[in-house]
């Protein structure tokens, strides 16, 4: 294999193949991906920690029979906790903890073959959609370097961008594995709530949040999805997959789906023509494959949605914000953590367990009436994200805003600034960048984010596609289809290369 030159054109499944057949080394790939890193992270930022002792460790132990077997592999820094690894969540008071023992999902990590030898960068707590933080500092997007990568799985967006690996871990509780692969111009997925059989992610925002991996193939993404269902056995084989694998989902004859596209955001707030434009692409190429494609409307109220998204967000950053102040046995006052971070917290300190419970029973009720929308249509298809890649300051808030947040906090009223007003406002300002991708976290629906369109700057912008709860399969049958026929792993930011 030629050093920068074939590398980047391989996926996990076919790294591990020439692993397996003996044409290349679990240490040769390692090097290549170390070196393809530290060409590249001078200038992007997405990569905080580096192991040598864990993934030489992994290679002396490793399974030749194993189904990633070999393959670099890159963790995000948020909540999955490796031993002899530090685990920040992307923030300045857990920089140095290191977990005693691995997660039962770093355990199942490791026994598909893949060689973990770093972090990734995120937003502190995963709770920006951009990833900058006091900790690390900014993660920048490959394809601008004037812009974010996006969040909050920043960093592992970007080290798939440039092919320092061909698969990393990523987490998702808003969008934070779409918008930056929308960013980024890379496919991301989104599965299910409860697929992952090896990682509990009940209790992070209230059942919102899944993990997954950013993935250069779509085959890779379905193949990482029966690693985590536990759907790989010992006659798991990528060129034959069993009839009820994922990857035999994604790679079964194409059937014809029914398409509804919708462009406005349900918010009601703006979307970047750019924006609209990637889904109104997406639809036609959809289109041309056979699939009926036909406009439709959101049939829920979506303002009400997403302040109900603010309440369980700012609920559970209390609950995370007060777990590692215990864990590090330090004075909730005293943890070195972000002033957006402390005033979130103390705000969800206010939030009753009664508005908990009436904000889960509107995603309740938001996900039965997109199921009524799903008797029409297979897939929903949107815009990714309803603006071009922002600048990393473009969500801080303002000097008068920090002002009143720690006026409020000094005060005590921080715990009594939760209410529909504020949260309106908290609409607009924050996550009229991703008015689209919260919907299927609150669902538990799958969705993911399709490379298809670059605008005439060269930025990529992603298409969105929603298929109902449990249909993952439909969803990446769809995108191998897209990938097959519209390919986009090849295509690279210009100064990156092969």
């Amino acid at each position: 294999m030629s050093r920068f030159h074939e590398y980047p054109h391989y996926d996990a499944l076919g790294l591990a193949e020439l692993v397996r057949s003996g044409d290349i080394s679990p240490k040769e790939l390692l090097a290549e991906a170390r070196a393809r890193l530290e060409a590249v992270d001078a200038r992007f930022n997405a990569v905080v920690h580096l192991s040598d002792t864990l993934p030489n460790a992994l290679i002396g132990g490793l399974d030749k029979t194993s189904v990633f077997c070999g393959v670099p592999f890159l963790v995000k820094d948020l909540m999955l906790p490796f031993k002899g690894m530090p685990l920040s969540n992307g923030t300045q008071a857990m920089k140095e903890y290191y977990p005693e023992q691995n997660s039962k999902m770093a355990d199942r990590l490791t026994a598909s073959g893949l060689i973990t030898f770093g972090k990734t960068t995120t937003s502190e707590l995963g709770a920006s959609s951009l990833t900058k933080t006091v900790a690390f500092g900014e993660t920048l997007n490959p394809w601008d370097v004037s812009k974010n990568a996006g969040g909050s799985s920043g960093g592992s967006s970007v080290v798939l961008a440039t092919r320092v690996v061909p698969m990393a871990y990523a987490s998702d509780g808003g969008g934070s594995i779409r918008l930056p692969a929308s960013y980024c111009g890379i496919f991301g997925f989104k599965p299910s709530r409860g697929i992952n059989q090896y990682e509990d992610m009940s209790k992070a925002w209230g059942g919102a949040v899944v993990s997954h991996a950013a993935t250069r193939s779509v085959r890779d993404s379905a193949a990482y999805l029966d690693l985590v269902s536990g759907n790989i056995g010992e006659k798991y084989s990528a060129t034959d997959p069993h009839p009820s694998s994922y990857l035999h989902a994604a790679t079964r004859e194409d059937r014809q789906l029914r398409i509804g596209v919708i462009t406005d955001a349900p918010t009601q707030t703006d979307v970047h023509p750019h924006c609209r434009d990637a889904a109104l692409h997406a639809a036609n190429i959809c289109e041309d494959f056979g699939h009926q494609v036909e406009p439709t409307a959101w049939n829920f109220e979506g303002r009400a949605l997403m302040r109900a998204f603010l309440r369980i967000v700012m609920h559970y950053t209390h609950r995370d914000v007060q777990a590692i102040a215990t864990l590090l046995d330090v004075r909730k006052a005293d943890l070195a953590i972000e002033l957006n971070t402390t005033f979130m917290s103390a705000a969800g300190s206010g939030i009753s367990h009664e508005e908990v419970t009436q904000s889960l029973a509107v995603w309740e009720k938001a996900s039965s009436q997109l199921s009524e929308l799903h008797q029409q249509f297979d897939v929903i298809l949107t815009p990714t994200v309803a603006t071009p890649p922002l600048h990393s300051d473009a969500l801080d808030p303002s000097a008068f805003e920090k002002l009143l947040m720690k006026v409020l906090l000094v005060t005590g009223l921080a715990k009594r600034s939760v209410n529909d007003k504020s949260l309106e406002m908290l609409i607009d300002k924050s996550l009229y960048q991703t008015p689209f991708t919260p919907i299927a976290n609150m669902t538990g629906q799958p969705a993911m984010s399709v490379p298809l369109y670059w605008d005439e700057h060269g930025l990529p912008h992603g298409a969105h596609f929603m298929a109902k709860a449990g249909d993952d399969g439909t969803l990446l049958m769809l995108a191998h289809q897209l990938e097959r026929e519209k390919p986009w792993a090849d295509r690279l930011p210009i100064d990156i290369g092969g």
